[in-house]
């Protein structure tokens, strides 16, 4: 008995939207090869683990991609290796609710190599395997003991758990996360746990009843700063003591990487220009090496010893962008620099404050001097980091501003 295993395939992911286009086509195109790689090894089982699609809403032809694929898993395989693979499918976050999902634009009562699981679908069983198929949930803790521990009462033949979830204890968990721990799985006492949602692969590991647990990650790049090792699993032997593990790379569509550019020290924006100009030209030294396109993020963070973020001229990063075909987008990130040390103007104010505001008559003595009151403000309570007011400084400030507006208007006479 032979299963292929994979998870998260996204179909339909559109993000950067600058390069949606590009990323759609990345999606489909993994999940292509994902079939023909299937379809070259022949198995008897296919399990897909969450995620299937990318949103609740999608375009019709990949719908119609999705539907054709998986149908061709189906009746190719017949016609090669002369029998017909059941293809399951279980319920991502991004998939939608339990009530309403994608997974809907699949299901067909003629689809008889198909099952998708739900809430009325937990078990599919043919004599040789037990399958539970649970869906993502928030309160992923109190759906298993719901759902998945009396599905597994009295099951014969081999056992297998499916997922939409992180594992304590076998991934990195993001904090206030969703999960389940191992200990949790065990308990059901499951030959197999096959679980998506965790993009990262990861290898085979023992449960601590004798089972294996697999996350083989997602088929194609889904975010910058992933591992570009993507694919899935093929389990042989699956009903053997001792089955054995197979790796199926998919390579991505694209270079998708994140170059940060950070300092610990003040500099001048021309210095974060120059570092962000050599992560540009190393990356499209990459592209051209790997005859590949790409795209590219780069996060700079640091502190400024003059000017603003606006400063740091990306004027030859945009000729690059512009004339090299492989570089299909890159996005220069400076929101994260810190501003100079406030500094006074040297010398004093060379106009007045009250000459630009001459048309409000009188009151523009008013502001001239709530702007000496905030100038002082500054200079002498402003942080050294960001030039800026703390809150409870800057709102007394403001109430004064707007107690003395309160009382004034404004409009010139009608003609």
């Amino acid at each position: 008995m032979r299963f292929a295993v994979l998870a998260d395939a996204h179909i339909g992911r559109s993000i950067p939207l600058a390069i949606a286009e590009h990323r759609r086509k990345a999606f489909t195109e993994a999940f292509r090869k994902a079939v023909d790689a299937i379809l070259d090894i022949g198995v008897d089982y296919i399990f897909i683990c969450g995620d299937l699609f990318e949103r609740r809403t999608l375009r019709p032809h990949l719908v119609q991609f999705v539907h054709d694929e998986l149908y061709r898993l189906a009746t190719e395989t017949l016609e090669r290796h002369g029998y017909e693979p059941k293809i399951l499918v279980v319920r991502g976050n991004h998939d939608g609710r339990p009530l309403s999902d994608t997974l809907d634009y699949i299901r067909h009562p003629l689809a008889k190599y198909l099952h998708v699981f739900d809430e009325e679908h937990l078990v599919y069983d043919d004599g040789r395997l037990h399958v539970v198929g649970l869906g993502y949930y928030e309160n992923v803790s109190k759906a298993y003991e719901k759902l998945v521990r009396p599905a597994f009462e009295g099951a014969e033949g081999l056992r297998v758990l499916m997922l939409h979830t992180f594992i304590q204890g076998y991934q990195e968990v993001p904090l206030y996360s969703p999960s389940l721990t191992i200990d949790d799985l065990a308990e059901v006492d499951p030959r197999y746990v096959f679980a998506g949602h965790h993009h990262e692969r990861h290898r085979p590991r023992r449960l601590p009843n004798g089972g294996w647990l697999l996350t083989p990650g997602s088929l194609e790049m889904y975010d910058f700063g992933e591992k570009p090792e993507k694919g899935f699993y093929i389990v042989e032997d699956a009903e053997a003591s001792e089955p054995s593990f197979k790796w199926i790379p998919i390579e991505p569509m694209h270079v998708m990487r994140r170059i940060p550019v950070a300092s610990d020290r003040r500099r001048p924006p021309e210095w974060y220009a120059q570092r962000i100009l050599e992560a540009v030209e190393g990356f499209v030294e990459e592209l051209r090496r790997l005859k590949k396109p790409g795209y590219l993020r780069v996060p700079v963070t640091g502190p400024l010893s003059e000017g603003l973020p606006s400063d740091v001229d990306l004027e030859e990063v945009d000729r690059i962008r512009e004339e090299e075909p492989l570089l299909l987008w890159v996005d220069v990130e400076t929101m994260g620099l810190e501003m100079p040390p406030f500094m006074p103007p040297p010398g004093g104010e060379e106009v007045a404050v009250e000459e630009f505001f001459q048309d409000f008559g009188p009151f523009a003595e008013e502001i001239g001097e709530m702007h000496e009151r905030v100038r002082e403000s500054l200079e002498e309570e402003a942080s050294v980091e960001t030039g800026l007011l703390t809150p409870s400084r800057r709102r007394p400030l403001i109430e004064e501003w707007l107690k003395r507006f309160e009382g004034r208007s404004f409009r010139g006479e009608q003609p």
